[in-house]
């Protein structure tokens, strides 16, 4: 340890402000004032200066419920840079799950300095999700989307959410999410999840651009295109062509036309993008989807930006982990 470095004994745990916000908020991207939002703590890591004995801000950390996926909480925490290493950042992890009885969820980027601290505590993946970049003007993506239409049986179409009431839509999204989730990450009761639905994927989706597959009158797949820079389309920044966001799925796994549908609903998607001159597709997929995954293996793509999720000790995992 350096001369400089405050000795443990110094550390000091407090709810963190407004002026603390003001002050630090520059240094600390998770800096928020306790209570900034329902249900959710906001503490901030004391340590006192050793030039000057006055306290200084070296760590920030949030707790607080996950009202999508009420199994976990969420826990967010930052230490400042010079300080690292010398045990603040467990001290404070473990002041924060004194909140909660859950276990604590996020995500890193593997092999990240955050993913090696967590693993640290006992962090454990539970489902690691690369995005997923379609070649869109690659002539092969062409043909995959012409042999989708020839192959497809005709009894279904695909049409943008715009040709759609809102409330059908709404409910295929969420029908959809409950699904996806299921086996990794259960949600809350459909009643909670349809309004996050509306205005977090519904409210927030480039809906003239995003397609869903009907078939006698009921939406069977869904593809997102997440709302993005129009004007951009088919432009240049330096040697990087536009590259747009998205995600799909079937809304009911177990259809019998499921694969066949949400083929078609990707293939109108990469052809409209396509004609804007938009070069690749992101896709926010997860590798547990039982129609998407598949289909994005026949197709030229790479995975990029992968990130782990990530499930850390607390409550009864805790208690188990410190068993002497």
């Amino acid at each position: 340890m350096s001369e400089s470095a405050p000795v443990a004994g110094a550390r000091r745990f407090r709810p963190a402000t407004a002026a603390d916000a003001d002050r630090d908020g520059h240094r600390f991207e998770w800096l928020k004032p306790d209570g900034w939002r329902e249900g959710f703590r906001a503490l901030v890591l004391e340590v006192d200066d050793p030039g000057s004995g006055a306290p200084r801000v070296i760590g920030v950390g949030r707790i607080g419920p996950n009202t999508v996926h009420p199994g976990s909480d969420l826990v967010e925490l930052e230490i400042e840079q010079a300080h690292r290493r010398r045990g603040h950042g467990t001290a404070l992890l473990r002041e924060l799950g004194k909140y909660s009885d859950n276990p604590l969820s996020s995500q890193a980027v593997p092999s990240s300095e955050r993913e090696l601290f967590l693993r640290a505590q006992g962090a454990v993946t539970y489902l690691e999700v690369p995005l997923l970049r379609v070649d869109v003007a690659a002539e092969r993506t062409a043909r995959w989307c012409a042999a989708v239409r020839t192959h497809h049986d005709g009894a279904a179409r695909a049409v943008a959410w715009t040709e759609l009431p809102r409330e059908q839509v709404i409910d295929a999204l969420t029908d959809r999410y409950l699904w996806q989730h299921a086996s990794w990450s259960p949600t809350a009761t459909r009643d909670l999840i349809r309004p996050v639905a509306g205005e977090e994927f519904y409210e927030e989706t480039a809906r003239e651009r995003s397609v869903a597959v009907v078939r006698d009158g009921r939406i069977t797949a869904l593809a997102d295109l997440y709302s993005g820079p129009e004007s951009n389309e088919g432009s240049r920044s330096g040697d990087a062509a536009v590259t747009r966001e998205g995600s799909l799925e079937a809304v009911d796994a177990a259809a019998p036309h499921a694969r066949a549908d949400v083929a078609l609903c990707l293939g109108a998607l990469l052809e409209q993008l396509r004609a804007a001159g938009v070069a690749s597709l992101d896709l926010d997929n997860h590798p547990t989807d039982p129609h998407t995954a598949p289909l994005l293996a026949t197709l030229d793509r790479e995975e990029v930006d992968p990130v782990h999720l990530l499930e850390i000790p607390n409550g009864l995992t805790a208690q188990l982990r410190d068993v002497p």
